[in-house]
């Protein structure tokens, strides 16, 4: 299967390195985020792309994929690669966890797995999938990870910010199930902010993920969910509200993996005066239709917050 383009999984981090004259200790601080639903991604100068991948295992014409690597400085710049297994937990964040003869990182060669990219230049990383046992039906997940390598003249009491990129691998196997279940979604609305959370269980044996669009009307001109229809140029530079629309966007949320229940927060960004609205949802999950309008009050600053609760079922 080819690369997936229209939404992705890449993990950007940095890690700070503190090295030490009498040590060879150090000190790790993630201090970045996974941030899903970016089509390409640039950050500390470098850009990966693809940022994710999704791979028929057992079809042996697609297990080959390549990832282009650009350095956008001037400067030369060490990296490396290295591959781990992955989950998303209860507060929905990338964590580590070990390998089984099932986990997709045991099966993924790849090289190079250290180089230099010059500056304004590029470079080619290529990796394929070699099972070493018959994998069980389903999704394997991976990360390979794309890290600055320190350089040999930072100072002993200096403090080295590097740049770590994690691009996501979804690897199938077998008869693949997606079952994704929207138990409710509530409205949280204060003066200075309002959310929506999704509460959702994937129940089958791969991840599911919400598409679609979200759009905040004005209730008094809200016409009813069956009569609103996806915005055209959702994402894009020239994009034209319809009236009484105050603001719209897509619903780029994290995937909610297979037998889990998470709940996922879509945050609006616009910051909304004291009144009635409605959110209005076109979108589907697991290949059912989202198609809902949720009535909310966004209270005066004098007031509590008064959340509001839809439950779907």
């Amino acid at each position: 299967m080819a690369p997936s383009s229209n939404f992705s999984d890449l993990c950007v981090s940095k890690l700070s390195l503190q090295m030490f004259r009498k040590t060879t200790g150090i000190v790790l601080s993630l201090i970045g985020a996974i941030a899903w639903g970016m089509p390409s991604v640039n950050a500390l100068d470098i850009g990966v792309s693809p940022p994710r991948f999704e791979v028929e295992i057992n079809n042996k014409k697609n297990r080959s994929q390549s990832i282009n690597i650009v350095n956008l400085s001037t400067e030369a710049v060490e990296m490396r690669a290295y591959v781990r297994s992955w989950t998303i937990d209860q507060n929905n964040e990338m964590q580590l966890v070990a390998s089984s003869e099932q986990s997709l990182d045991q099966w993924i060669v790849f090289t190079p797995s250290r180089f230099r990219i010059p500056g304004r230049s590029s470079q080619t990383l290529r990796f394929a999938i070699r099972p070493r046992v018959q994998p069980t039906s389903g999704e394997h997940r991976a990360v390979l990870y794309i890290e600055e390598v320190p350089r040999n003249n930072a100072k002993s009491l200096g403090v080295t910010t590097v740049g770590r990129f994690g691009v996501i691998i979804y690897g199938y196997a077998g008869e693949v199930k997606r079952v994704g279940t929207l138990n409710s979604i509530n409205v949280q609305t204060t003066p200075d902010k309002v959310k929506a959370v999704f509460d959702i269980s994937s129940t089958g044996n791969a991840h599911v993920r919400i598409k679609g669009q979200y759009a905040i009307w004005r209730a008094a001109n809200y016409p009813g969910a069956k009569a609103t229809r996806p915005i055209l140029n959702i994402s894009g530079s020239s994009l034209k509200l319809p009236a009484n629309v105050i603001t719209a966007g897509e619903l780029a949320l994290n995937p909610v993996l297979a037998k889990t229940r998470r709940q996922l927060i879509l945050s609006i960004p616009k910051k909304l005066p004291p009144g009635n609205y409605v959110l209005d949802l076109n979108g589907e999950l697991s290949g059912v239709a989202i198609d809902k309008g949720i009535p909310f009050t966004v209270p005066a600053a004098a007031t509590n917050p008064r959340p509001v609760t839809t439950s779907t079922r």
